[in-house]
């Protein structure tokens, strides 16, 4: 006999509410069993599907709080469907229940282990940011780059500067997405300088580069206007922007790529790459989201890279590895999907086999952009890690 059939007779309204009411309770433990799937399986071969499951086990860190009440959710399910003999229904709840748990619990555990993190801080708002000022420093081709200045706290004397450059697919972002980082790093006694760069399409691989040279040679003009020290200037930058820092460092003096105004082209104190490409060839071939690495790279490059390998090269960091170079820091996070861990370790081979300083550190279960979320495990440790290689490094 079915368990429908034992249930006493209910008014036709009754069944109605027990239907959705089931039908949400099922609803809600696939989601999260499926989210739980995407957050801890590996590369996947659904073809363009495949990128689709990288952006939901992206997007995990940023629904932690949603998953604790879903797996309170699917806890309450499996009770309340056990109490009635629907199986089924009642172990999809438990499932849910443990994959949410293990959610928010493993990337918790794994973080632990290498620095000191906590769930008050996972869940407190991000410092509040409001630039001291905006100049542009340059106008090209039109079009004016501006620049958000964040004013060192007081340090007695001039600050190191640090020139922040935003990520975004190189198409994409804005100078004051990273606000609160940028913000962060004044308060640490730090002046801060976020710039715009000229976005793709059209090609920006040589022009971008340019732009933050341009930027590099006004602060240093302007540096003291702001409490900052014209000598000791360092470049940060996340993503496609951790991209542009390295090339703007590592090609000083490089004739393929010059600063886009009238300003001396020098080598900088250090550079902070967060998850950034190193080597654009092999970016797409690496990468769990093949189509979405290649839907950044063309329009900033301007072609494939069977139509232009070699424009693909001289747009690598990896190819302008020197003695020259400054001391590096590598931040990529263990669990992105776009940027895999070869990408920054490749790099980091290069530079210590030509003697230049690097400090490594790859984040367990932290994703691509994992500092957009400014609680996040990986943002947490990578605050003091930042702090460390700055303070050796930056001044």
């Amino acid at each position: 006999m079915t368990d429908a059939a034992t249930e006493p007779r209910r008014s036709p309204g009754r069944r109605l509410i027990g239907g959705l009411g089931r039908g949400l309770a099922w609803a809600t433990a696939a989601l999260t069993i499926l989210i739980g799937l995407a957050f801890f399986s590996g590369p996947i071969p659904l073809g363009p599907a495949e990128d689709t499951v990288s952006v939901v086990a992206m997007l995990v860190p940023w629904l932690t709080g949603t998953l604790i009440v879903f797996g309170l959710i699917g806890i309450a399910i499996a009770i309340c469907a056990w109490r009635v003999r629907r199986r089924a229904l009642a172990t999809a709840g438990i499932l849910a229940g443990i994959s949410a748990s293990l959610m928010c619990a493993v990337p918790w555990i794994a973080a632990g282990r290498d620095a000191d993190v906590s769930w008050g801080e996972y869940f407190a708002a991000a410092p509040e940011a409001m630039p001291d000022a905006t100049e542009t420093y340059a106008t090209v081709d039109g079009q004016d780059l501006e620049v958000d200045v964040y004013e060192p706290a007081d340090t007695g004397g001039p600050a190191p500067a640090i020139v922040y450059v935003h990520g975004g697919g190189w198409s994409g972002g804005s100078r004051s997405e990273s606000a609160p980082w940028q913000q962060w790093l004044a308060d640490q006694g730090y002046a801060v300088f976020s710039i715009d760069y000229r976005l793709a399409s059209p090609p920006r691989w040589q022009d971008a580069v340019g732009d933050v040279k341009c930027a590099l040679g006004w602060v240093r003009a302007n540096a003291a206007a702001f409490g900052a020290d014209p000598a000791t200037v360092s470049l940060v930058g996340d993503s496609a922007g951790g991209h542009l820092s390295m090339m703007a460092a590592y090609t000083v003096g490089d004739p393929g790529f010059t600063p886009s105004c009238a300003v001396e082209d020098a080598p900088v104190a250090s550079v902070s790459s967060w998850f950034a490409p190193t080597d654009l060839t092999t970016l797409a071939a690496d990468s769990d989201m093949p189509a979405s690495a290649e839907g950044y790279l063309t329009p900033f490059l301007g072609a494939r890279l069977d139509e232009e390998p070699g424009r693909y090269e001289t747009a690598s960091p990896l190819t302008h590895v020197d003695a020259e170079a400054p001391p590096t820091m590598m931040v990529q996070g263990e669990a992105d999907r776009l940027v895999s861990l070869d990408q920054g370790a490749v790099l980091a081979r290069a530079l210590r086999a030509a003697g230049v300083p690097v400090s490594e550190l790859d984040l367990a279960w932290s994703h691509h952009g994992f500092t957009g979320r400014w609680g996040s495990w990986g943002s947490q440790a990578l605050r003091p890690a930042t702090l460390e290689f700055l303070g050796e490094y930056a001044r």
